[in-house]
């Protein structure tokens, strides 16, 4: 039927235009209630959907603090007064609003059935109980306000909605505490909510006092409680050390002992424990403070808010006259160096920049031979030793190539290699170190005097620190490194692990000016040079190391700077193992011979080294013609003089550690160093194999595809390539952790532990939210579970789920639900409906279920046995959100919209931009190529019944539907007609009924915009 109601004129020019409020009145809460609304089909800020004949409208004057809700009837009349500041649709009978910030429920005629006393409330079931909240619980209670139920602190529930018999509950999952090294799950004490990361050894964690939030303690390393919560009473993760204890209360950082009682008076904004003995703080305006055990002050930093880089273990933070760094085993140094830089490599800390105090520099030129190592260190378990000690290398310096002091004097000139070291000034060093007296705690963190490091203006190396926190390098090498620009080694990285050699160099040293020959920093802490170096690559290296020396010889060099190889080569690959390729300058250019470490020949057959493509520890993959005069790929054993591998294969790949992928007849597997199949070639691709390291490959296992879901990742298997073993089905990659330890993920998204043997252990229930690894300790995560529980409070449906999507349709009672690796169709007692089928979506009110076909990219609507009614074209073809009445909107077109039935017959065409669900016979729709962006409401047959006139509509509900028409909000009814219209006069809210006449507020406008506007008759206001 087409609209046929013309508003009076008064109207239309009372609200051509919303009121627009005076600078008095700017952002009140009338604003939103003119100028927005929340989107296409939902409730607006100010009006709701009808529900029983009545909906809730928030009433009141620009100049009210806060508007009024109450509720109309479907002819536009105030039913209810407005009288509350939050208001919830009528269901069963009753409606939950809110009155100086507290729940109750009134009845249809306002009056109150429970009197308001809840934190919050939701709607009646049909059976007559409801969802509160109590305090900080969720509770069950009858129409009478009664509590039945009280549920456990952190669960959460959005209550019962319209016609449901079941309301979804979230339940919170503890975390688990895991011990990577025994696979085993730590007990944890009851009621932890959350762990946080340990440090100095304890293991922070929360225990839930309320709804969200609770009290934080300390467990040690067996899982029990080493300081309880109620004795710390800290609001975030506290810290200990030793007897002194950080935690947070009433909004600032404080000390206390074990027992819970203050050791300080001073408060901090932020507290952040660094090693033993050592705090940093930093108070209300951002000044950052060293402390120490006894909560003294040992430095004030220039820097506001100075925060920790962390990388490796290592922890490190610099401003303008210090930088302090912390080992990964808790030993510091309080380093004096201006604009400090920390870089972190090989596990080994490099600290750049310039002294802090260029007189003491200065007077360290003056007279070096006075100026001692003086680092101060901690052992990182007990409180910092108040001792300075020295660099190893330090001690050693006397010593150093002691060894050589042995060798003719033609063998030692021979080597070459000149150690740049005052022998007199390192043994005074060594002494002074020696000699150096126990310090008390405060003089510990005295810094090191500039003395000991070199001066430069661009900033230099100041200290090399091994992972132990010892210094490496001695005042004297240190002084030295002024005149180089010193490059780190890299070693060269094979399968994820780095081939460390612990005689490699640190550095490659270039002089600045370029005066100085070639030389290294060996990883003693030493500078050795050598006239006839003149390039060395630094990246990717491995021992001994090539050297490109005078006359354009090659050699190669120890990690002390002695030749190795002598420079008698014109050509030489880098050593892959104890053997590598060599050419001298009268070979031809495909010649070369193998040679080991010492430079001597190795014996190789001419048919091997003449077709050699690879060089491999002891092994030469090399390539040879069979029969057939097809090369075929093989292994040679050096050592034992004989094939690995017979030349047969189609190809060999580079070794990962102790295997190579290998083709034979168009197939690959896996071969060990022995030439021994570990995995048969079975796989269409080397691809198909990823090596994890550790001796892990991930190969796929086709016979898991499916299990996990549509949504699953692709399922493989870990094999165990020193026992063959394999592990059970996985579903995406494994993510690795340290000491060969991997997390995997099985079909139904819980994760699993695998040991360095390959063992597996199961350590979540379902997928993580989170994993996080400290040491041994493994913490997991979960994210809270939803369930359902029936009207008497009890769990039907089991908390096992991610979410409900949808929740449970009627009158069907099937719900969408996430496993958290992918969707299950689930009926109202948890059961798994047509698993066979996988994800599907539950289609309300028509008694079937939609399935996607990702074999053939479409769609299959079954009915509730699994029989397929209907095979539609591409997936996701219909909205199944929105199937009401028996029809449901399907796509087709080009993102056009259309209805079809239960018989998967299309019963309207696909010609609509939108399309709602379909509600009294009557659906939300807008077509933009033919009545633009204008909405309105189609029936079955597919034409307008109420024509396209609304900036904006919402679905039928209860007979009346929400639009947006010249301006104004307005309900209609099912012929279009407007029974209610909304606008602002007199800088109020203005409530127009069915008969256009005004029906609230009761009293009659008197600004000069309403003086054609007729006060409201006195029985017109029903409300009570």
């Amino acid at each position: 039927m087409m609209r046929t109601a013309i508003k009076p004129l008064v109207l239309a020019v009372a609200f051509a235009l919303p009121a627009l409020p005076g600078a008095a009145h700017a952002d009140s809460w009338m604003d939103p209630c003119t100028t927005s609304y929340y989107g296409q089909g939902s409730d607006t800020v100010c009006h709701q959907s009808f529900s029983e004949g009545l909906a809730a409208v928030l009433t009141g004057s620009r100049n009210d603090e806060a508007g009024a809700w109450g509720y109309i009837d479907k002819q536009g009349r105030m039913a209810v007064a407005p009288a509350y500041e939050e208001a919830r649709p009528f269901q069963n009978g009753l409606a939950a609003v809110s009155q100086g910030g507290v729940w109750g429920y009134i009845d249809t005629r306002g009056q109150w059935a429970i009197k308001p006393r809840f934190g919050t409330a939701t709607g009646f079931n049909a059976e007559g109980t409801a969802l509160v909240e109590d305090g900080e619980h969720d509770v069950l209670i009858d129409r009478q306000g009664k509590v039945l139920k009280t549920f456990a602190l952190g669960t959460r529930t959005w209550g019962f909605l319209p016609g449901q018999k079941l309301a979804s509950m979230e339940v919170p999952t503890p975390p688990r505490l895991i011990n990577t090294a025994t696979g085993s799950a730590t007990e944890l004490p009851e009621g932890v909510m959350m762990l946080a990361p340990p440090s100095a050894g304890y293991l922070p964690a929360q225990v839930r006092g309320s709804r969200y939030s609770g009290w934080w303690g300390l467990l040690d390393a067996q899982g029990r409680w080493s300081l309880t919560p109620q004795v710390l009473r800290s609001r975030e993760a506290p810290m200990r050390d030793g007897d002194v204890v950080a935690v947070r209360r009433d909004e600032k950082w404080t000390f206390v002992n074990p027992r819970g009682e203050a050791i300080s008076d001073a408060g901090y904004e932020r507290v952040r424990w660094l090693a033993a003995g050592r705090w940093l703080a930093t108070t209300g305006e951002g000044k950052s403070i060293l402390l120490d055990g006894s909560l003294k002050p040992l430095h004030t930093f220039t820097a506001s808010y100075m925060g920790v880089q962390e990388r490796d273990g290592w922890r490190y933070l610099s401003d303008a006259a210090t930088t302090l760094l912390i080992s990964p085993n808790g030993t510091m140094q309080k380093l004096a160096v201006r604009e400090g830089r920390v870089d972190i490599v090989h596990g080994r800390a490099w600290v750049f920049g310039m002294p802090a105090d260029a007189a003491v520099d200065a007077a360290a030129q003056a007279a070096p031979d006075e100026a001692p190592v003086a680092v101060e260190a901690s052992d990182g378990n007990v409180d910092i030793a108040a001792e300075a000690y020295a660099s190893d290398a330090v001690a050693d310096a006397a010593g150093t190539y002691a060894s050589d002091a042995s060798k003719p004097a033609d063998e030692a000139a021979a080597d070459s290699a000149t150690v740049i070291t005052d022998t007199a000034e390192t043994a005074d060093v060594a002494v002074a170190a020696a000699d150096a007296e126990v310090a008390d705690m405060a003089s510990t963190d005295e810094a090191v005097p500039a003395a000991a490091i070199a001066v430069s203006a661009d900033g230099a190396l100041m200290q090399v620190f091994a992972a132990d926190g010892k210094p490496l390098l001695d005042a004297d090498t240190v002084t030295r490194l002024r005149a180089y620009d010193p490059s780190p080694f890299s070693p060269r990285k094979t399968a994820g692990r780095t081939s460390g050699d612990p005689t490699l160099p640190l550095a490659l040293l270039r002089s600045n000016n370029g005066e100085q020959p070639l030389a290294i920093l060996t990883s003693a802490g030493k500078i050795v040079s050598n006239p006839e170096w003149q390039n060395i690559d630094t990246y990717d290296v491995t021992m001994p190391l090539l050297v490109r020396a005078s006359h354009d010889k090659v050699g190669a060099i120890d990690g002390q700077g002695a030749w190795a190889v002598p420079p008698e080569y014109g050509d030489m690959r880098p050593f892959k193992g104890a053997y590598t390729w060599a050419r001298t300058r009268d070979m031809l250019r495909h010649d070369a011979v193998l040679i080991d470490a010492t430079g001597k020949p190795v014996r190789v057959p001419d048919e091997v080294s003449a077709a050699a493509s690879g060089l491999d520890g002891d092994l030469i993959v090399y390539r040879s013609p069979d029969e057939n005069r097809e090369r075929r790929w093989g292994l040679w054993n050096i050592r034992q003089a004989a094939p690995a591998l017979m030349p047969e294969f189609d190809r060999i790949e580079d070794f990962e550690d102790d295997w190579a992928r290998v083709a034979h007849k168009d197939r690959w597997g896996l071969v060990n160093r022995q030439g021994k199949w570990v995995i048969p070639a079975t796989y269409d691709s080397a691809y198909e194999m990823e090596y994890l390291g550790q001796g892990f490959m991930l190969v796929p296992d086709p016979q898991g595809k499916g299990l996990a879901g549509r949504y699953g990742q692709s399922p493989y298997q870990m094999v165990n390539l020193r026992t063959g073993k394999r592990s059970d089905t996985i579903y995406g990659k494994p993510d690795k952790l340290r000491d060969g330890r991997y997390i995997g993920e099985l079909a139904d998204g819980s994760a699993v532990l695998f040991d360095a043997q390959g063992r597996a252990t199961k350590i979540s229930d379902g997928r993580p939210e989170s994993k996080e690894q400290h040491g041994d300790w493994l913490i997991v995560r979960q994210d809270e579970r939803e369930g359902a529980i029936d009207a008497r409070g009890n769990l039907q449906v089991p908390a096992l789920y991610g979410e409900f999507n949808p929740f449970f349709v009627q009158p069907e009672g099937l719900a969408r639900a996430n496993l958290g690796s992918g969707y299950r169709v689930i009926d109202q007692h948890g059961k798994t409906v047509l698993a066979q089928r996988g994800d599907g979506f539950p289609l309300a009110s028509m008694q079937r279920v939609l399935f996607n076909d990702d074999s053939s990219s479409t769609s299959v609507m079954t009915d509730l046995q699994g029989r397929e009614i209907a095979r539609l074209p591409n997936r996701y073809p219909v909205e199944y959100n929105h199937a009401s009445e028996g029809v449901v909107p399907y796509s087709e077109n080009y993102g056009k919209y259309g209805f079809m039935n239960a018989a998967g017959k299309r019963i309207v065409g696909a010609h609509f931009s939108q399309l709602g669900p379909l509600k009294h016979g009557l659906a939300r729709a807008q077509r933009l190529d033919r009545t633009g962006k204008l909405y309105g409401y189609i029936d079955l047959s597919g034409r307008y019944a109420i024509p396209p006139a609304y900036t904006w509509a919402q679905d039928f509900q209860d007979e009346r539907a929400m639009v947006f028409h010249d301006h104004l909000v307005e309900f209609i009814d099912t012929r279009g007609k407007t029974t209610t219209t909304f606008g602002v006069l007199c800088d109020q809210i203005v409530i127009f009924d069915a008969e256009e006449k005004q029906s609230w507020p009761r009293e009659a406008l008197t600004c000069s915009d309403a003086t054609r506007i007729d006060p409201p008759a006195l029985d017109s206001a029903k409300a009570e």
